[in-house]
């Protein structure tokens, strides 16, 4: 049985952690885009700027529900949180449906925001059911929650006002948002602590904010080299 409830965990921690590492390098792809394109990062009429993501939320949303369909045997909590899992991932593939739609003039470029914003709404309604444990482990997910929401909120905004300051605020609510799946899921599976521990509960609220500052340190870096480059590229442009 422990053997079991440790590949269980194990099984989780990758669960956590792959989401979160698609989360980053999404973020990070619209960093270097930026970087090529600095006008990109002013705001534009659609979500993605080429039909890559949306390409790969259509493919890997189908991936990622098969894995997290529950088998045989799963405790009946596991095949609630999976099915949980399952909507999620179906969701952001319908959002990169309606950003081709978008390519081809279907739908509205704003309906690409409402979309993203819709499945990000959707992922930060299910995580925050999955806190109704309490202590550590509900604490974790309540955090995870917010953060989706806040890159709702940013989206939403953003299908009606396309400004930088908006678009770099998503991207870094995005990067804190991939960040915190890695944290949190070393705290729930890796860590070994006590999740009733009022100090722990301390040392999470701790780690979240660590979370939130690096990603917008890292943010504010990037927000910074695209401006230089931007700026090379009008000297050099107006030589």
């Amino acid at each position: 049985m422990d053997m079991m409830q440790m590949e269980a965990a194990a099984g989780t921690f990758y669960g956590h952690g792959i989401p979160g590492s698609l989360f980053i390098v999404w973020a990070l792809y619209w960093a270097a885009h930026a970087m090529g394109r600095p006008a990109r990062a002013g705001g534009s009429r659609t979500l993605e700027s080429n039909a890559v993501v949306p390409g790969l939320k259509i493919v890997l949303a189908p991936v990622g529900m098969w894995f997290e369909i529950p088998g045989e045997g799963w405790y009946p909590q596991d095949v609630m949180m999976s099915w949980e899992h399952v909507t999620m991932y179906f969701v952001f593939g319908l959002s990169g449906g309606v950003d081709l739609l978008a390519r081809r003039g279907l739908v509205s470029g704003g309906a690409t925001y409402v979309a993203y914003a819709a499945a990000m709404l959707n992922a930060g309604f299910l995580f925050w059911g999955h806190s109704t444990h309490g202590g550590v482990e509900g604490l974790v997910h309540v955090l995870l929650a917010l953060v989706f929401f806040t890159v709702t909120l940013i989206a939403i905004a953003e299908a009606v006002w396309h400004s930088g300051g908006l678009w770099w605020g998503r991207l870094g609510a995005q990067l804190a948002l991939g960040s915190w799946f890695f944290v949190g899921a070393w705290i729930l599976y890796r860590s070994g602590w006590d999740f009733a521990d009022p100090v722990r509960l301390g040392w999470t609220y701790m780690m979240f904010s660590w979370t939130a500052i690096g990603a917008a340190l890292v943010t504010l870096g990037a927000r910074l080299a695209v401006g230089a480059r931007a700026g090379s590229a009008g000297v050099g442009s107006g030589a």
